[in-house]
């Protein structure tokens, strides 16, 4: 019985791939290091409630949003 060999054509080379894996979920944190629960400003900054309460306490208009919800393209 003769013997039997593996040729590698060049022409259908078959290169491996590896599939992307999924970025880890990171749960958000606010700057004082509590979990976030609202997003504030228009650039979306993560705040906990604390945070986010005394965001809304001050003079000017600030928009607050809770991340996560129906919504939530974040």
């Amino acid at each position: 019985m003769p013997k039997l060999r593996v040729v590698e054509n060049p022409i259908t080379r078959a290169i491996p791939f590896k599939r992307p894996t999924p970025p880890t979920p990171v749960g958000l944190r606010c700057g004082c290091g509590k979990p976030a629960e609202f997003e504030v400003y228009e650039n979306q900054q993560p705040h906990c409630r604390n945070c986010a309460y005394e965001a809304i306490d001050s003079m000017t208009f600030v928009v607050v949003r809770r991340i996560g919800g129906y919504d939530d393209a974040s």
